[in-house]
């Protein structure tokens, strides 16, 4: 496996590189939930498809009190944050990842701050974003991922400090054969962590987002919304991990599933023994627009504090007769009922984003979906 290395790139970045080449043919492809007779994600053969890359580097508009660093600075200043809270040897992709990375941000947060990073690229991307921010700051986030490419990772480590407040969203429509993100959040006391994901490209999309509420006190939300169609497949993981004193979680996602592709989420809750006083909520849903599309969820509670609230659900099903009926009579013909219902069927999620201009792209990404 050839080793990418950023321009001047330092020494301590490049033997992490070379213990991940070492792990890379040992791993395996990150795991995804089976039913009976079926492994639902296939992933594509893709390392003919690597290739040489080139450094590159995004577009980033900053306002507020934040240091940004790029490039094999972005490595250096980030030192052992890089690569800590989500691990090379945990699979193959992910060590692949740390092979290949070739755009490294750090963004160091001191007060408040509203920053947007866009990647548009026509080539293979092997992205890294390491955020760390201090105590009793509020940071606005998001990334836009958009072009073409074979392949794409795209790594997101947060790390808040206490009473600190973060609102993350990215969009991903880069359409690549297989896009895979992962993205992880260590939240301190007192602290709030909200992501928002949106996945509407690539042919295979591998998602997990993960969070861990370390201090007491701490919070986060989670809104998903997908759209996958033709024959995309979409496989999303979300995962919060319950340590601290009083900590709470809500999650809420909404997948729209149309003519042969496949919708698969699962998601964890994990209550760890020294978490007390713990409120965690998890809602996943699934409108399915043609027969031959598929979703599955798998909701998970794994809960080792009595002192808990918690609850899961998942629902999938169709237009409902009635709804469209109802439409219809008023005016409409069936295609913009069905279009007037899908808009309608994300927008209790939508609600909830506090970053206006991602809930403006989101809703431009379905349009464009109920436009083909």
């Amino acid at each position: 496996m050839q080793i990418h290395k950023l321009y001047e790139e330092k020494e301590e970045f490049q033997e992490l590189r070379e213990r991940s080449a070492e792990l890379y043919s040992k791993l395996e492809m990150p795991e995804s939930i089976r039913t009976p007779g079926r492994t639902w994600t296939r992933y594509p053969d893709i390392e003919d498809k690597l290739g040489d890359i080139e450094d590159f580097e995004p577009e980033i508009d900053i306002e507020g009190e934040a240091e940004v660093y790029t490039g094999s600075e972005a490595a250096e200043e980030a030192g052992k944050k890089l690569l800590d809270s989500i691990k090379p040897g945990e699979n193959k992709l992910n060590a692949l990842h740390a092979i290949k990375i070739n755009s490294v941000v750090l963004i160091r947060v001191k007060g408040e701050a509203d920053i947007s990073v866009k990647y548009e690229t026509d080539s293979n991307l092997f992205s890294h974003l390491v955020i760390e921010t201090e105590d009793s700051t509020d940071l606005k986030i998001t990334e836009d991922f958009r072009g073409e490419a074979d392949v794409q990772t795209s790594f997101t480590e947060i790390y808040t400090g206490n009473n600190s407040h973060v609102d993350y969203g990215a969009v991903e429509s880069l359409d690549a054969e297989l896009s895979y993100s992962h993205r992880k959040a260590v939240v301190g006391k007192d602290s709030t962590m909200k992501w928002l994901n949106g996945q509407f490209e690539s042919e295979l999309n591998r998602t997990k987002i993960e969070t861990v509420l370390k201090g007491d006190n701490s919070e986060t939300e989670n809104i998903g919304v997908w759209y996958p169609v033709n024959n995309q497949h979409f496989d999303i993981s979300l995962h919060v991990f319950h340590i601290g004193h009083n900590t709470k979680c809500d999650m809420d996602s909404r997948a729209v599933v149309d003519d042969r592709s496949r919708s698969l989420y699962e998601g964890l809750q994990k209550v760890e023994e020294s978490a007390e006083d713990t409120k965690s909520f998890q809602d996943q849903e699934s409108l399915l627009l043609s027969d031959n599309a598929e979703a599955d969820a798998s909701p998970k509670l794994m809960i080792e504090n009595p002192d808990v609230e918690a609850s899961h659900a998942a629902a999938a099903g169709k237009i409902a007769e009635e709804k469209q009926h109802y439409l219809e009579t008023r005016g409409l013909d069936s295609e913009k009922s069905r279009r007037l219902v899908v808009k309608g069927y994300f927008e209790p999620v939508m609600q909830k984003i506090g970053l206006p201009d991602l809930k403006q792209s989101i809703r431009q990404e379905v349009d464009k979906k109920l436009n083909r």
